[in-house]
């Protein structure tokens, strides 16, 4: 009887070691879940930072864009107005050097 009892109680004394081992691991892994868990959340807000940081670069840089159509489309305007009036003054100087030859013709 005597036998069995220390049998048992070395039996407990194993079983509470296990158990003490097993509550240590368990606290280390909540402890690694919980750094874990941190980081991701630290990097989840770092992304959706970087997400915001890039969507408003992208909308500065659609308004640059525009920006630039815009003028890009006034100074083509300018441009042919331009070439327009060039083609104009051509046609006078033209017109003007046939008169003068006109009348320099008629002085001779």
């Amino acid at each position: 009887f005597k036998q069995r009892l220390i049998g048992q109680q070395q039996e407990i004394n194993n079983l509470m070691q296990r158990k003490n081992a097993v509550a240590e691991e368990n606290a280390h892994l909540k402890n690694e879940f919980n750094t874990l868990n941190q980081k991701f959340k630290d990097k989840s807000q770092e992304l959706k930072n970087t997400e915001d940081c890039a969507q408003k670069k992208e909308e500065r840089n659609r308004l640059v864009i525009k920006n630039l159509e815009e003028k890009n489309k006034g100074l083509n305007t300018c441009c042919a107005d331009l070439l327009n009036d060039l083609e104009k003054l051509r046609k006078q100087e033209a017109q003007w050097k046939t008169e003068k030859s006109s009348n320099d013709a008629r002085t001779k």
